[in-house]
């Protein structure tokens, strides 16, 4: 009953948050606080640019774990970019380099649109496929966004962002691995032991984010064996971004998959 009451309530908190942090930073060139708080679950400012800085500088460091440099790219997809808390760091830094950046969110590529108009921006659906053609790029990173998709749809878009990376190109993601499954209760982290997976839903959430939208949480394993069905797994990096682990994959002409014994 408790939290029948609480939820509704959080939701109405949240609006009027919003508006109180709108209010207090009118000329701020940043996203309004209710899609600052979609990416982060926060409406301080400072925080999100924060943040989007640290993700910026940690792909740089993932790939450079494998050699690679984001210099050394032409065609970069931010795939689940939000509001552009990412890319507004990225692309000052590298600008002859081609951004685009896609996500479901109608509102915030609507924002982005207005005020980041260096970048490539689409919405896309739900499931795939994208608005991009074969072979469109040579980077993609799809940062918290695996994070969060259920095991169906993970499934559908593993094999999409593959169809577009060109031969030898990297897709970056991150993952819930076992720093973040120490927070689950022991039936919740058994579940995701047996599983190799794990999706949990949260109600306080509901109307704010999508019911598909949640938190997912994979075992090094099963994370490693889906993205290499598609791809071969170059690197799995616990920890590389904080609570979120990072795997880097390069799109082979032939052989798809690599054993789990050579992933570094």
């Amino acid at each position: 009953m408790l939290r029948t009451a609480y939820y509704p309530c959080f939701r109405v908190l949240l609006s009027l948050r919003c508006w109180y942090a709108d209010l207090r930073h009118p000329h701020l060139q940043i996203p309004p606080a209710l899609l600052r708080y979609r990416v982060g679950e926060s409406t301080d400012p400072g925080l999100f640019l924060a943040i989007g800085e640290h993700i910026s500088q940690d792909i740089q460091a993932a790939l450079l774990r494998v050699d690679r440099r984001i210099a050394d790219f032409h065609s970069i997809l931010d795939f689940g970019c939000g509001c552009g808390r990412t890319l507004r760091w990225l692309t000052p830094q590298f600008p002859d380099a081609r951004f685009s950046g896609a996500d479901v969110d109608a509102e915030a590529i609507a924002w982005c649109r207005a005020h980041l108009p260096a970048v490539d921006w689409r919405v896309n659906a739900a499931v795939p496929p994208l608005p991009f053609a074969g072979h469109a790029f040579d980077l993609i990173y799809a940062v918290s966004v695996f994070t969060h998709l259920p095991a169906n749809l993970q499934n559908l878009w593993l094999p999409e962002l593959a169809r577009i990376l060109r031969p030898g190109g990297i897709l970056l993601l991150t993952v819930h691995g076992e720093r973040a499954s120490r927070q689950l209760d022991s039936a919740a982290a058994e579940s995701l032991r047996r599983e190799g997976f794990l999706f949990q839903t949260s109600a306080k959430l509901r109307g704010i984010l999508p019911e598909w939208y949640h938190t997912a949480f994979h075992t090094r394993e099963y994370a490693v064996s889906q993205v290499g069905a598609h791809l071969r797994v170059l690197a799995y990096i616990a920890g590389g971004m904080g609570d979120q682990d990072v795997i880097i994959a390069e799109r082979n002409c032939t052989v798809a998959c690599a054993p789990p014994d050579m992933v570094k």
